[in-house]
């Protein structure tokens, strides 16, 4: 007899979180992760889910209709940014107008918001990757915290399955570390002669730490 399994379908699945949710998977699921080109076509609007992950950078607006009248549950991926009104950007008010479309919209969605992590297919943009070459944007007192890709995904499984409805979970490190210090430890760590490169003055966001990372592990159990 055929195993009958839950099907999620990852939108934005071809980046640095599908890459680690591909890698962290539930054995009794049946995934597939679909980049832009798939999205747009809309293929995926034939089928049947019982989850939609939804990691792209655009608005949930059509996944959220899709899943209503099915009752998918829909897991949509903000940010940390949105607790920083100092750092108010476009991306940070897009990921607080999708959040707030999320929620509203009736639909069974829980909410992760991710913070800073480090690990294979990160992109270049991101810190840590900068201070590969030993250099620090800002004035190397800022804080964060990291978590590795693969830990970061294990959560977002467990918020998909076993978080509760309307709610938003923190993702990301609990061990603080100012950027000089990050930078001094890369190079340590990788025996470089590099020497560390501070530029641009003050960051905008002097300490970007998860606020209740608790309230997530507290999933793992489940």
């Amino acid at each position: 007899m055929e195993l009958i399994m839950d099907k999620v379908l990852v939108v934005g699945g071809t980046g640095f979180c599908g890459f680690w949710m591909r890698q962290t998977a539930p054995p009794d699921l049946r995934i597939s992760y679909i980049g832009k080109s798939d999205y747009e076509l809309r293929h995926w609007k034939w089928m049947t889910w019982d989850y939609i992950v939804h990691l792209a950078n655009i608005s949930p607006y059509e996944v959220l209709e899709y899943a209503q009248p099915f009752g998918i549950r829909v897991l949509y991926a903000s940010s940390g940014i949105v607790y920083h009104d100092e750092n108010d950007t476009e991306y940070r008010q897009n990921k607080l107008d999708w959040e707030k479309e999320c929620l509203d919209s009736g639909v069974d969605v829980v909410v992760c918001r991710l913070f800073a992590f480090h690990g294979e297919r990160l992109s270049a943009d991101h810190a840590i990757v900068a201070f590969e070459n030993a250099r620090i944007f800002g004035d190397g007192n800022t804080i964060r915290t990291y978590m590795s890709g693969e830990d970061m995904a294990r959560r977002m499984w467990a918020v998909l399955l076993h978080g509760e409805r309307g709610e938003c979970y923190d993702i990301g490190g609990i061990t603080p570390i100012t950027m000089l210090e990050l930078a001094k430890k890369i190079i340590k760590d990788n025996n470089s002669k590099s020497e560390i490169v501070v530029e641009n003055g003050k960051d905008p966001m002097p300490c970007y730490v998860p606020v209740d990372a608790e309230k997530t592990e507290r999933l793992l159990d489940k």
